[in-house]
């Protein structure tokens, strides 16, 4: 007795779907309904799913056949000499629920690794290098990021002059450079490198406010605190550039870096450290500190108009609280210098001309 089984017929081309019935002859599926028969040979069937629901689908061109009954899958494979033809995807053997849950069972473990793994191993590698390959590192950054900035060369040799003054000392032969720039702002470039915008110089009026600010940045590097930061980006993009298998984007992600330290932001936490390690650089050198804090104002004064980068002009954390943490150190400084020595100044009054 020959077996017939309901189904709907749709057309991908004409957009159009008709209730048909099903039934099998020796090497054929035929398709039938009020209009027309249509057979369809086994090498007709392109492709043949099984769906969770027990129901079929059958693709023949523009044609799809969708069979609700449970029993035409076994049926039509027996009639065709027992050829396999239905084939279910992953998503019909699990289901949506499955899909999430191994879609999750993927992403929780990359997520970890992004999260925490790879943040610890940037900050544990930028703590292990040392100075020295640091330095050519920065070199070859601040060749990068120079390449486009104005270097005014007379304020150049007159605020390194003032900083070799202050004799903060360290690993790292800091080399300052002032550019003609209207934001005001400063960043430091691992390795060594600090980058003063004229306009910062132009806010200050006393050479202690010079001098914390040399401190903060001179801070950031001898703590590692801009390695530390551009690891961290570093180690980010990397990480998706192996997961995405795109190898041939290292070396590029690393010279990209150069030209971002003027925009580079470190934590609250960071900002902070900096702060209080250049407070001590400046006590130690016999430096008043109270020069820090009252650029700060400054700068809160000029606005956020003139900050529009991060870095040494961070809003996080805010500035007042910077002011804060700063006076809280410098009271319990009570042999702090209070005023800077005559050679210092006497460069000062250079660079203020």
């Amino acid at each position: 007795m020959t077996q017939h089984f309901a189904a709907t017929l749709h057309n991908t081309e004409t957009q159009t779907k008709n209730q048909v019935v099903i039934y099998l002859k020796p090497g054929l599926l035929v398709v039938q309904n009020d209009q027309e028969t249509i057979e369809w040979l086994p090498a007709d069937i392109q492709s043949a799913r099984l769906l969770n629901d027990g129901s079929a689908i059958l693709q023949n061109g523009a044609w799809f056949l969708d069979v609700s009954d449970r029993t035409f899958s076994a049926a039509l494979e027996q009639h065709f000499d027992n050829q396999k033809l239905f084939r279910r995807t992953f998503f019909d053997r699990v289901g949506l629920m499955g899909c999430l849950l191994a879609l999750l069972a993927v992403a929780i473990p990359v997520l970890v690794v992004w999260f925490w793994v790879v943040p610890f191993v940037a900050e544990r590698a930028a703590k292990k290098i040392t100075p020295e390959v640091e330095q050519k590192i920065g070199d070859s950054w601040y060749q990068s990021l120079t390449t486009d900035l104005r270097i005014d060369s007379n304020r150049t040799r007159q605020v390194q002059q003032f900083y070799d003054a202050l004799q903060f000392g360290g690993a790292y032969p800091i080399k300052v450079t002032v550019v003609q720039e209207p934001m005001v702002n400063a960043f430091a470039v691992p390795g060594g490198h600090i980058v003063v915008f004229d306009s910062i110089l132009g806010i200050m009026d006393a050479p202690e406010q010079l001098a914390g600010l040399l401190a903060h940045e001179a801070s950031h590097i001898q703590l590692k605190h801009s390695t530390r930061a551009v690891f961290r980006e570093l180690s980010n993009q990397l990480f998706f550039s192996i997961v995405f298998g795109d190898y041939g984007s290292f070396s590029s992600i690393v010279a990209q870096h150069g030209g971002q330290l003027a925009g580079l932001s470190y934590s609250r936490s960071l900002e902070l450290e900096a702060d209080a390690h250049g407070l001590d650089l400046l006590e130690k050198s016999h430096i008043p500190p109270d020069g820090m804090p009252a650029l700060f104002r400054k700068i809160l004064v000029a606005g956020p108009a003139a900050m529009d980068a991060p870095n040494f002009l961070s809003t996080h954390p805010a500035m007042e609280e910077r002011i804060r943490a700063a006076e809280k150190q410098i009271a319990g400084m009570p042999d702090a210098a209070a005023a800077v020595s005559p050679d210092l100044e006497a460069i000062w009054q250079q660079i203020k001309r």
